[in-house]
């Protein structure tokens, strides 16, 4: 049994640019809204709960609710390596009324993924960070410096929990892909398939990737393996999620992905949409970060989709029944104005999520009055050149 067998409400207060707010943690989990609203802030404090979490050791003392909340917010300056007043005064908290007793019994058996936004680039430069500091080591051996202040500050990171945790990941894929997920591996044949075009693949030595396409060339010649640093945006920003779901995925996990959509054309964003939605009908919980209003439109569809009976609507714009959404499975969220508050999730709207509405309007009535004030110029420009 898992935490996740029944839904988790949670606090925050004055974490980042939050003033306050909460939020339920359901199977599908949708952080919303514009640039710098503390979206990412609530994902990492979240991953954090998680974690320290699984780090209650089992037969030991499981300390109270309100005691282990206390230390959480407590510690929240060190998990996001930072000393700015912003986050001192930090709360993250899980509300008073949960079963605690059950959520730390089931503790040990949460499976937790975080991919960052900064994934793409630690992607290329994970296995250079740790030849580095491997250097300075070495070097330092060589030099009267004090090594215990040195490893002091080459072990300590100097980014965020997760994104140390994801560099550490990603120096252990060699060691990691000894294991194959039998839960996931079709979800992440589809990825490959239908979103990366190609084929991934891990030096079991050295750890490099490679990627490898699956179109041919021109006059039919078959492309050639590529390291990740030559390939698209969109194939480095996916390898994580297709090893993950290959190697690591298991039911009743979380998986938490800052900004699903970067670097992905529309269309693969309704396609990244559709199977995270599959993945939480396999199972699997999901939270994501994101700026999409593709992404939000998508899952809308597959929570109205339930009212098609007959799986005409269903079948005439080729949805899969494993694509389906419940509605009650889904939670959304809105952060703007220093608030975190909810979007009404219904099965006749899906997800009321007005945080693009403005910006889409706003875009369509001016790039209407631009279109419609040239053309009346210029047909007064011709009718004066006719007289």
């Amino acid at each position: 049994m898992t935490p996740f067998s029944s839904e988790l409400a949670f606090k925050v207060r004055n974490l980042g640019s939050i003033r306050e707010g909460g939020f339920v943690h359901k199977p599908l989990t949708l952080f919303c809204g514009p640039n710098n609203t503390g979206k990412t802030w609530a994902l990492y404090s979240l991953y954090y709960f998680y974690w320290r979490l699984r780090g209650l050791e089992r037969g030991k003392q499981i300390p109270k609710l309100g005691t282990f909340n206390k230390r959480l917010s407590e510690t929240l300056p060190d998990f996001f390596n930072s000393a700015s007043m912003r986050i001192e005064t930090a709360e993250f908290h899980l509300e008073d009324g949960a079963d605690w007793k059950r959520i730390t019994r089931g503790a040990a058996n949460v499976s937790i993924f975080l991919m960052p936004a900064e994934r793409n680039g630690l992607h290329l430069f994970f296995r250079e960070l740790g030849t580095r500091r491997t250097a300075l080591l070495h070097h330092a051996s060589r030099e009267k410096i004090d090594i215990r202040e040195l490893l002091r500050d080459v072990i300590r990171s100097r980014y965020a929990m997760p994104i140390a945790h994801y560099i550490d990941w990603l120096n252990d894929l060699p060691e990691i892909q000894r294991r194959k997920s039998s839960d996931f591996h079709s979800h992440a044949e589809r990825l490959k398939k239908d979103l990366a075009g190609g084929a991934y693949k891990v030096d079991a030595r050295s750890g490099s990737i490679e990627f490898k396409p699956y179109q041919y060339k021109r006059d039919g010649i078959p492309t050639s393996p590529l390291d990740l640093h030559v390939t698209s945006s969109t194939v480095k920003s996916l390898f994580g999620l297709w090893f993950y779901l290959e190697h690591q995925a298991q039911k009743g996990g979380l998986l938490m992905i800052d900004e699903p959509e970067l670097n992905l054309h529309p269309d693969n964003q309704r396609k990244i949409a559709r199977l995270l939605a599959r993945l939480v009908n396999a199972g699997l919980n999901v939270t994501i970060s994101t700026h999409s209003d593709y992404i939000v439109r998508e899952f809308n569809s597959l929570i109205m989709l339930n009212q098609d009976k007959d799986k005409k609507l269903q079948k005439k714009h080729a949805y899969q029944e494993d694509e389906i959404l419940q509605p009650d499975n889904v939670g959304a969220y809105r952060f703007k104005e220093q608030a975190i508050k909810p979007f009404q999730v219904t099965p006749e709207d899906g997800i009321y999520a007005t945080t693009f509405d403005d910006a889409i309007n706003d875009l369509n009535n001016k790039n209407d009055d631009i279109y419609y004030s040239l053309q009346e110029q210029k047909e007064r420009r011709d009718e004066r050149s006719d007289d």
